[in-house]
């Protein structure tokens, strides 16, 4: 058996030594030995680079990989641009058409002075009930005035500086706004409610005819009391609060205003129609 396998191993060895010979005399070319081997060995070539390639494809791309990396973060960083320039662009956009809205509105009030005003912060810990604007008594402004938006009332100075102006809301608690069904020209009172603020939304009180009220009825400012200018978009009816009895407790007011995306308002300042009256 030893010897068996000490034979075995001869052949083995003999035969290697041999492909190496021949193999060896191919690479000189021009020679009967040459032809022969590259005929036979042609397909074993082919066959070992399909399993060679692909190593070394993957050889090449683990020592590009560090420049693979640097390039991916450059990527990045462009892509990141571009969605900060293109952010830029869509703000630019947006801040335009509230202008252009703001414009059109400001045009439609012909018989008041008004201001257009940047709204600058809110004040901490509460439901966009007041916030801060970034013009004053320098620009016209004064405690009182109106503060609107072409979406509807939003609310009214209640504090100014030379360079500033505080404006408490309709969501206010200590704020009433007189009101008139658009569909009726029944009247009655928003006003701010702690619980709703939370929803954004006012309570709707003192309907001269509770009995007309339905979900959807938009509510106007009346003009009554001289504070708000008539027929200023105040709000939609939402929902309808009734007693045991059936009577209105109150109606639910989303206001026109989207006080969690103001911008820009327009303060009126001045009531134009009034000297004419008194001439």
């Amino acid at each position: 058996m030893s010897f068996l396998k000490n034979k075995f191993f001869k052949i083995i060895f003999a035969l290697v030594i041999s492909i190496c010979i021949i193999t060896v005399a191919a690479q000189f070319g021009g020679n009967p030995v040459s032809d022969a081997v590259n005929t036979v060995l042609s397909p074993v070539y082919s066959g070992v680079e399909r399993i060679i390639a692909p190593v070394r494809h993957f050889v090449g791309y683990v020592r590009k990989a560090p420049s693979y990396e640097t390039e991916i973060e450059s990527l990045k960083k462009e892509i990141t641009s571009l969605k900060i320039e293109n952010k830029s662009r869509e703000d630019y956009i947006k801040e335009n058409r509230r202008l252009k809205e703001l414009l059109d509105l400001k045009e439609g009030l012909a018989e008041y002075e008004t201001v257009t005003a940047r709204v600058v912060s809110y004040e901490p810990n509460s439901w966009y009930d007041t916030f801060m604007l970034n013009k004053g008594t320098k620009s016209g402004i004064k405690n009182g005035d109106i503060v609107i938006t072409n979406l509807g009332a939003v609310g009214k100075i209640v504090d100014v500086g030379s360079n500033w102006a505080k404006v408490s809301t309709i969501l206010n608690t200590s704020g009433a706004v007189g009101v008139k069904l658009a569909r009726t020209g029944d009247v009655g009172v928003v006003s701010g409610d702690a619980s709703l603020a939370e929803d954004k939304q006012c309570r709707l009180e003192y309907l001269s005819n509770d009995k007309t009220l339905i979900k959807g009825d938009i509510l106007l400012t009346s003009g009554l009391g001289g504070v708000y200018p008539p027929d200023l978009v105040v709000g939609r009816v939402v929902d309808i609060k009734k007693d045991s009895a059936g009577n209105l407790e109150y109606g639910v007011v989303e206001p026109g205003a989207d006080f969690s995306s103001l911008y820009e308002v327009l303060v009126i300042t001045y009531d134009k129609s009034a000297d004419e009256e008194n001439k």
